[in-house]
């Protein structure tokens, strides 16, 4: 089942990055020039510093960060780069506020307001266009549908205050579960239309990596050409679909060691040989977690007298707000980290990018389930363990 908790994630995340539609192009494969020229343009400011900064880079390689001088509004960096990336442009006080886009070897303009120029207009960068085209025309009616569903589910628990019974969580899965064949269904027509896109594989990476849907993923990626798949991006989205596709279901667990209680003692999954263990991936600053926690504890007093243990390792880097969360939420298993944050060894090891996210594993150590959330958890658990 679709992981509904992360079209929450998606409609605040969305919300802060919407721009204006770009000029649009079928293919974008086609360079004009081997270096690119950016001439931009604030109305609400005169003078001072812009940065372009690179923000998809491969690990252990520095940033590329140029700086340009904005005298009576106006900017200009030129360079060039091997393929296109992800960029983003700022002054020093408006990072909150960053424009990002893809970058790439051409003539390009950008037109914005200082404290919004996540809502600049940018032209000429063809690659960025098809990848704005998705966001803001096609994954846009995606978004508005999701508001809807979301919108309900708020009525239901009026706002988080009332839980939800067994008739109704069944009613909100089959409604997430709706949206998110909508979604799929949406995101093949764009995918079909440009398979040739450099931005396309990019597009898969976020809606299908980031938030976890192996079958699909791969599914999309076969869709695309060579091209395509020979992109910086293309590399990256493969590279990711096989991380995925190793903790998919009917795989063997990873080994998960390094990871200490809050009482300092090494905890891993070797401990739980022979017994069914929910691997659950969250963090205390993770409202979606924190949400779905008086689920998983409803779901653990039923099942574990039957034999259920749960491994929570949480990616949090500050200790006593993961402790806090604990004693708050109430929550009796074993909890486990290294502090890492998103590079908590265990998280990379089972490719976790997105959270809450967990996997049920069994006796022989086997993943038998992944991303169980709300009734899908008790649903799963009562195949497993049988009627009570």
């Amino acid at each position: 089942m679709q992981n509904k908790f992360n079209w929450l994630i998606i409609l605040i995340a969305l919300t802060a990055i919407q721009c204006k539609n770009t000029e649009t192009s079928e293919i974008d494969t086609t360079q004009h020039t081997d270096r690119y020229q950016i001439k931009g343009t604030v109305s609400d400011i005169q003078d001072g510093v812009m940065y372009l900064e690179e923000v998809d880079r491969l690990e252990g390689i520095e940033a590329q960060i140029d700086s340009a001088l904005i005298k009576d509004g106006n900017f200009t960096f030129e360079g060039r780069i091997d393929e296109p990336r992800m960029f983003r442009i700022k002054t020093a006080d408006s990072t909150p506020s960053s424009l990002y886009f893809i970058l790439s070897n051409e003539q390009i303009t950008v037109t914005g307001i200082k404290d919004s120029l996540y809502k600049a207009k940018v032209s000429g960068a063809t690659v960025n266009a098809v990848y704005r085209d998705y966001y803001d025309n096609s994954f846009e009616t995606v978004r508005e549908k999701a508001g809807h569903v979301y919108a309900y589910s708020d009525s239901l628990t009026k706002g988080g205050k009332v839980k939800l019974g067994k008739v109704q969580r069944q009613e909100m899965d089959q409604k997430w579960e709706e949206l998110s064949a909508f979604n799929d269904s949406i995101t093949e027509v764009f995918i079909r239309t440009h398979k040739n896109s450099l931005a396309t594989p990019l597009i898969i990476k976020e809606r299908y990596i980031q938030y976890p849907n192996p079958e699909k993923a791969r599914e999309f990626y076969d869709m695309l050409d060579t091209v395509s798949k020979s992109s910086y991006y293309g590399f990256k989205l493969a590279d990711a679909l096989k991380g995925l596709e190793a903790v998919a279901v009917n795989s063997p667990a990873p080994a998960i060691d390094n990871q200490v209680n809050l009482d300092g003692e090494l905890i891993g999954l070797g401990d739980y040989k022979g017994k069914y263990v929910l691997v659950d991936f969250w963090a205390s600053w993770c409202a979606p977690c924190r949400k779905e926690n008086p689920n998983v504890k409803s779901a653990y007093d039923v099942y574990h007298p039957k034999g259920l243990e749960i491994l929570a390792i949480s990616l949090d880097d500050k200790k006593n707000l993961w402790e806090k969360a604990i004693e708050a939420d109430n929550l009796p298993w074993a909890h486990v980290s290294d502090l890492k944050g998103f590079k908590n060894e265990a998280a990379q090891a089972y490719s976790v990018s997105s959270i809450p996210q967990n996997f049920l594993i069994n006796p022989d150590g086997i993943i038998i389930a992944t991303n169980l959330r709300e009734e899908g958890l008790h649903t799963k658990l009562k195949e497993v363990f049988g009627e009570l």
